[in-house]
């Protein structure tokens, strides 16, 4: 297990790459939605599935919006978005939606567009490519996560927290990469490859 923990330097490491990620992931969601959109700067860290399920029971009794899409290759895993109603409902203003089919299609194309941009430019920064299946999308109760498929196949997740914003509303979405401990492993060892290029 201890293996599997990013030391800080490795976490400083991906700390930049992800910020990388983040700056391309903006302007494609930009662009996309047409408006000024500005992402955070991420908070990240690593921690198990496990984990994660147990920040879900300490959290209010919501429902999110929950879109994944996994991605395969060296690096491969499964990347998850969640929004919660507030900022759906922020969506589905700034886009000028009507019903509830066509917010759900603005999530999965966002989802599509935001983890797909970000997972692939991560990739590239790591000097290794992503290839993504079709995004699927969700809305359950937190206290019935742990039940969903994706957070059972696989072992670690990387919590990305940021929020979305326009000049006139606030989208906060969070995003999962879950892997399994190879990844984490693959991972590792790439960022200590990238360390000893900066020394």
């Amino acid at each position: 297990m201890n293996n599997l923990t990013l030391t800080e330097d490795e976490e400083d490491v991906l700390q930049e790459l992800m910020n990388i990620a983040y700056g391309s992931a903006t302007a494609v969601v930009a662009d996309m939605l047409e408006a000024f959109a500005s992402l955070s700067i991420p908070n990240i860290k690593i921690m198990t599935v496990n984990e994660l399920l147990k920040t879900f029971h300490e959290l209010k009794n919501a429902s999110y919006f929950f879109s994944t899409q996994a991605f395969s290759g060296e690096f491969n895993g499964e990347s998850a978005f969640f929004i919660n109603e507030e900022s759906a409902r922020n969506l589905a203003t700034h886009l000028e939606l009507e019903n509830r089919e066509d917010l759900d299609d603005a999530i999965l194309e966002l989802t599509n567009v935001l983890t797909s941009s970000l997972t692939t430019k991560l990739a590239q920064e790591m000097e290794t490519e992503v290839s993504f299946s079709l995004p699927n999308i969700l809305k359950i109760p937190l206290e019935e996560m742990e039940g969903v498929e994706t957070f059972q196949l696989y072992s670690r997740v990387i919590v990305i927290d940021t929020n979305l914003n326009f000049q006139d509303q606030k989208i906060n979405g969070k995003i999962f990469i879950l892997t399994k401990d190879e990844s984490i492993q693959w991972l590792k060892t790439k960022l200590n490859t990238i360390l000893d290029q900066l020394l």
